[in-house]
């Protein structure tokens, strides 16, 4: 009969310090299907190295080693645990079972490398615990068992994946004689139904009841011997494999990362959870806060017209002021408006203002608004309304008449003066001394919600401390240099934001002719000094980023620390892992899975902690609650490829165990 297992010239040195030990040298064995193998030796005669080559945990260094027909000298580590997981079952003295799985995920285990669906191999699990008397303990953990009970599981597990060839060792080393016969009988039962078992064993009476005694001495084979067993007459057939992929399925690799990731050690999870928690809440939070601010600054732009350009007087003085005038340039007037007007179709609406210095003075106290002399839709050009009263009509501007409106703070300090003296007649009517000469109010301006921080950002006025007169009065009725230009500023109301380039360059060009091409005025369009506010912001943005990026390396680091930790505290699990299937890169991507997991976990509690934290603050300081969608993409992908990428390292060196050490470990 062809054997099951064939090697010749086997040979396995390594060395101890300068030494060099053969535990294996020029060892020549064939095992047949059914064979019931009792290995036997003293201590240090080679009989763990024996099975540690036999079950593929461990490369020899040189000699040829045959599994049904397959060479296994040269193999690539992905074929050796291939073969491992199809053909061989392991029965450990330790039993070597996983604490944190219960027993009938003890058994399937072998099942989640070949990647069967979760459902079937429980139910296989199921199958096999009842037929070795487990049937009432599905859901106890190692911790909850005896020996017997855990030797029962650890010998289901070699069976689950129905392979051909059993290597059991030493597996009542640990156990009571009651219970060592009992598990002997399953070993022998197995036998029978044509199992192959290779068992090591220092037991002398156990040692010739199998089929065959071979005892080691120094690493030879000194006898091999037919023991008291008879072969069974129908032996199992090479081991099918159920499943057709090999490799752990990523549902079963979240599970792991989940169960072992993060509840495992929940509260130093937790902690290296947070510094990724931190990173990204920061990143989120920091960036809505701008991007509220942003939206407040343009919300607050396109209240003042963001289709709005202002023409602005450089106001030059002195010698400057004389040479612009020998030039030929008049400065900005009221001429300049209307070659704007007739000159550019894209203008809706068009003012001009001129700006006065005079002392403002109410019958019952002293006033501070802005003077304005204003001319042309100014209200709608500004984006203002009347709350009472009227707006100058024809016979204003005409008659150079002493009107005024003002705005509503001026009228709330006028109502107080009036309050402090028992008045409670209406403002309109009243009359204004400024300069000296008596104006009469004749509007009042609705009040227009500002904030005096974006004021200051965009270089606006508060309109509601304006006091507005005819510009005609203000030309003919105050003094004023003779030299100075007509008006201080030209506002033109576009008919859509989209036309303002193409208005801006046909301003341009007018006054480069109306001003003999002296430059005395300045284009200012609101959107421009919006942009410039949200570019002096883009260095905080920056900055925050850098801080947040450095708060998620730490978190990274601190990652990579524990995943090293939990790699040496679970050195032996690694061995088990990999005794029973799994690969290199199935140890490396469980790692990597857990590493992630607690990433991405951090990464989702930043994106809810930042949440909790805009609304709150944004609420608190008056800021709109802005989210960007993209921002919270980038971020959760950020704590992803942090878990990856610090996780690679801690995993490449789990990956990397020796099999034969981590299941030493203790």
């Amino acid at each position: 009969m062809e054997s099951i297992i064939h090697i010749d010239g086997l040979k396995r040195h390594y060395m101890m310090g300068d030494t060099l030990v053969a535990a294996l040298d020029d060892v020549k064995l064939d095992v047949n299907p059914g064979d019931f193998l009792m290995i036997v030796g003293s201590s240090g005669s080679g009989k763990s190295t024996l099975m540690h080559l036999l079950g593929l945990l461990d490369v020899p260094t040189a000699g040829i080693m045959e599994i049904r027909g397959q060479s296994m000298t040269g193999s690539s580590e992905a074929k050796l645990s291939w073969m491992r997981n199809k053909h061989i079952g392991f029965v450990f003295q330790q039993f070597n079972l996983l604490n944190d799985l219960n027993v009938i995920e003890n058994i399937a285990l072998p099942l989640v490398y070949r990647g069967v669906p979760r459902k079937i191999r429980q139910e296989k699990a199921k199958k096999l615990a009842v037929k070795l008397g487990l049937g009432k303990r599905f859901r106890h953990h190692p911790k909850e068992l005896s020996g017997g009970q855990l030797q029962r599981i650890a010998i289901a597990r070699a069976l689950i994946g129905n392979p051909d060839i059993i290597l059991a060792d030493e597996p009542t080393g640990n156990l009571d004689s009651a219970t060592s016969r009992e598990i002997m009988q399953i070993l022998y039962d197995l036998n029978d139904q044509g199992h192959t078992i290779i068992m090591v064993t220092h037991d002398p009476k156990l040692a010739d009841m199998g089929t065959r005694k071979v005892t080691l001495l120094d690493g030879h084979i000194v006898e091999d011997v037919p023991g008291k067993r008879k072969k069974p007459e129908k032996t199992v057939e090479e081991g099918s494999g159920d499943g057709q992929r090999h490799g752990v399925g990523v549902s079963d690799l979240v599970r792991i990362g989940i169960n072992e990731g993060l509840l495992a050690h929940q509260m130093r999870t937790f902690l290296t959870m947070l510094g990724i928690i931190i990173g990204i809440s920061s990143v989120i939070a920091m960036s809505s806060f701008s991007l509220g601010s942003k939206q407040k600054q343009a919300d607050q732009i396109r209240a003042l017209g963001a289709n709005l350009v202002k023409v602005v007087d450089k106001q030059f003085e002195n010698e400057r002021l004389v040479e612009t005038r020998v030039t030929g340039s008049l400065g900005l007037s009221r001429a300049d408006l209307n070659s704007l007007r007739n000159g550019i179709p894209d203008i809706e609406k068009a003012a001009c203002v001129r700006e006065i210095k005079l002392n403002v003075v109410h019958p019952l106290g002293s006033l501070s608004p802005r003077v304005l002399g204003v001319q042309g839709d100014y209200l709608e050009v500004n984006n203002l309304a009347l709350a009472e009263g009227r707006f100058f009509d024809v016979k204003d501007w005409s008659g150079s008449t002493r009107t005024v409106i003002i705005g509503s703070t001026i009228a709330r300090q006028i109502h107080a003066l009036k309050e402090a003296r028992n008045d409670s007649s209406p403002i309109l009517g009243d009359t204004l001394l400024l300069g000296g000469n008596p104006y009469v109010i004749v509007g009042l301006l609705k009040e227009k919600a500002m904030d005096l921080d974006e004021l200051e950002a965009t270089s606006v006025s508060d309109p509601n401390r304006d006091l507005l007169i005819p510009l005609e009065t203000l030309l003919t009725r105050t003094a004023h240099l003779d030299l100075r230009s007509e008006v201080d500023e030209i506002h033109l109301q576009l008919k859509n934001e989209d036309a303002l380039t193409r208005a801006g360059k046909s301003i341009r060009s007018i006054l480069d002719v109306t001003h003999a091409g002296v430059m005395d005025y300045d284009m200012v369009i609101p959107m421009d000094l919006l942009k410039q506010k949200q570019q002096s912001q883009h260095l905080l943005d920056i900055l925050t980023i850098c801080i947040s990026s450095i708060s998620i390396v730490v978190g990274g680091i601190g990652i990579m620390n524990i995943m090293l930790a939990s790699v040496t505290e679970r050195i032996r699990e690694i061995g088990i892992r990999r005794a029973i299937g799994a690969t290199k890169m199935d140890i490396m991507r469980q790692f990597l899975m857990e590493s992630m997991t607690i990433s991405i976990t951090g990464g989702l509690f930043g994106v809810v902690l930042a949440g909790i934290v805009v609304v709150c603050v944004c609420q608190f300081i008056g800021l709109p609650v802005v989210f960007s969608l993209p921002l919270l993409c980038i971020a959760l992908v950020a704590s992803t490829l942090t878990g990856l990428v610090f996780g690679i390292y801690p995993a490449y060196q789990a990956a990397n165990k020796n099999p034969v050490d981590a299941l030493r470990s203790e």
